[in-house]
């Protein structure tokens, strides 16, 4: 194994481990799991859906477009990004359906939510612009997107997480506002 393979996979782990104690601790903090209303619930069915096809149609492209012997990105960078993908859709939809957050708490979990994605964010954004600008390691080898690309995915999702949260937050104001 390459010194760069054991290193993703020990980033790897450890970004499973710090994600699986804040759960931990976020779990224990309320004393029991989130709970959602009736609405919430079929609404977060109907987000699984989309993201769910969502993901289908996205393997299938990268499917038709590897039987066409079109190499645009690296097998791993096309999981990561059709994981990606999927959890944003379901992510915006669940937002924009007010069925992401619990019914109870919902402000602390917004702002919780809000904390960790501009953390998350910003990391990511600090490791691309480090990799890329700083140690100089290109994007592109062979023509294809490589795994340095990987923090700017990761960036780019939970940016738009961030931009949908806001949006909503905001049509939630103005509409709390009209009545």
């Amino acid at each position: 194994m390459s010194d760069y393979t054991i290193g993703f996979l020990i980033g790897f782990c450890v970004v499973i481990t710090i994600f699986l104690i804040i759960a931990i601790v976020l779990r224990c903090k309320n004393n029991h799991v989130t709970e959602y209303d009736e609405r919430q619930l079929i609404a977060r069915n109907t987000a699984y859906k989309y993201s769910f096809f969502t993901l289908v149609f996205y393997c299938i492209l990268c499917g038709m477009l590897d039987i066409a012997e079109i190499k645009w990105a690296e097998t791993v960078i096309q999981m990561f990004l059709g994981m990606f993908l999927s959890v944003a859709v379901f992510v915006v939809i669940c937002i924009f359906k007010d069925a992401y957050f619990g019914i109870e708490k919902g402000k602390n979990n917004i702002r919780t939510f809000l904390l960790l994605s501009v953390i998350i964010t910003v990391i990511q954004l600090f490791n691309f612009i480090y990799t890329v600008f700083i140690e100089k390691e290109p994007i592109i080898t062979d023509g294809m997107l490589n795994s340095d690309v990987t923090p700017l995915l990761c960036a780019v999702a939970f940016l738009i997480m961030i931009i949908a949260t806001v949006i909503k937050i905001v049509i939630s104001k103005k509409e709390r506002e009209e009545e």
